[in-house]
């Protein structure tokens, strides 16, 4: 009896053995691999409320897209550039991070790499003493850059 027992311990440890060395994700990779799929394309936005003062608070959009950091900051910044409406008053590369200025708002840009494919699009703006809230300016930005690299992306819920 202990020797089939053991025989069995031994074969189901090689087994595991063998599948965690062929695995291509541990689990927490795997994990994070599921949770950025669902992520991918939907855009999320937060306000923040006006501050102490009657001074504008902020409106922030981000969205997860599969594509590489850099290609996503260089299709915003091109965008920016070539929007008349717009002009860009602050630009940093190295950083992936621009500013934007229309009238008493003002947007900034960021772009964080997940990975080497996978990064993260956030655009935080803010509007001048009585502006109107630049949320829908800020979703609407987000949904032209993620047009324009032909990556579906919507609101999300």
């Amino acid at each position: 009896m202990i020797t089939t027992v053991l025989r069995l311990s031994v074969v189901m440890v090689v087994f595991a053995s063998m599948l965690l060395t062929i695995a291509p994700f541990s689990p927490a990779d795997a994990q994070w691999v599921f949770v950025a799929r669902k992520a991918l394309g939907r855009i999320q936005q937060m306000r923040e409320e006006n501050q102490p003062g009657g001074r504008p608070g902020y409106d922030f959009a981000t969205v997860i897209l599969d594509a590489p950091a850099d290609k996503v900051f260089a299709t915003a910044l091109d965008m920016a550039r070539k929007d008349p409406a717009v002009r860009v008053v602050m630009q940093d590369p190295g950083q992936r991070r621009f500013q934007v200025a229309e009238g008493d708002r003002t947007a900034t840009l960021n772009v964080v790499p997940f990975s080497d494919e996978v990064s993260q699009l956030l655009i935080a703006g803010h509007a001048g003493p009585g502006e109107d809230s630049t949320t829908s300016r800020v979703v609407q930005a987000v949904l032209r850059v993620c047009k324009q690299m032909n990556k579906h992306c919507e609101v999300g819920g």
